[in-house]
């Protein structure tokens, strides 16, 4: 008798939690253009400390299934990395500017000491 309530009890929370799960998340859509307002493909769209991201179409539009309040980052070679926040979902469009910075970015190399 007590295994079935335990079983139950479980059974009923994940149930709940997982329901509640699914309700905070929320389809944010939209565009993704360059400052003279021409179409990115080829954008990368993640949510913030996650590995979940999509990639923009060849219109510049993008869909990810968001939290509330989850940040995404918007990011391409050559563009400065955009974050916004999410809110409650709906539809988000945005506009990423060229890395106009100049030189190359140098990348770190470990050296190892010669004895």
């Amino acid at each position: 008798m007590k295994k079935q309530f335990l079983f139950l009890f479980f059974f009923a929370f994940f149930l709940a939690a997982s329901t509640q799960i699914q309700a905070q998340s929320r389809t944010v859509s939209g565009t993704v253009k360059d400052m003279e307002g021409n179409a990115l493909s080829g954008i990368t769209v993640m949510i913030k400390g996650t590995t979940i991201g999509v990639s923009t179409n060849s219109n510049g539009r993008y869909s990810i299934a968001a939290g509330a309040g989850s940040v995404l980052v918007f990011s391409k070679r050559k563009f400065i990395k955009e974050e916004i926040n999410s809110g409650s979902g709906g539809t988000i469009d945005v506009t990423l500017y060229p890395d106009t910075r100049k030189g190359k970015r140098k990348r770190k190399k470990a050296m190892k000491k010669k004895k």
